[in-house]
């Protein structure tokens, strides 16, 4: 289960290589990564490198869905 969820800044905005930067807190332990053109890429330590009860897909579906509601605001 995501317990924090917070875009940090959007990396060369307003140009073709723009990419939201996010961090997530999921089971206690602290993750950041990259958002761009639908695609989530973690910093290290990576979720699935540990054992979380979240599947990584599910995690990234739910990534996708915050990031997109983030983006409508």
């Amino acid at each position: 289960m995501i317990e924090n969820f917070n875009v940090r800044k959007e990396i060369f905005e307003d140009t073709q290589y723009e990419t939201l930067h996010f961090e997530l807190t999921l089971d206690g332990k602290e993750y950041q990564g990259h958002y761009k053109d639908e695609e989530v890429n973690w910093f290290q330590m990576q979720p699935d490198q540990e054992n979380h009860l979240m599947k990584l897909e599910d995690l990234e579906a739910e990534v996708k869905k915050r990031l997109r509601e983030w983006e409508e605001q």
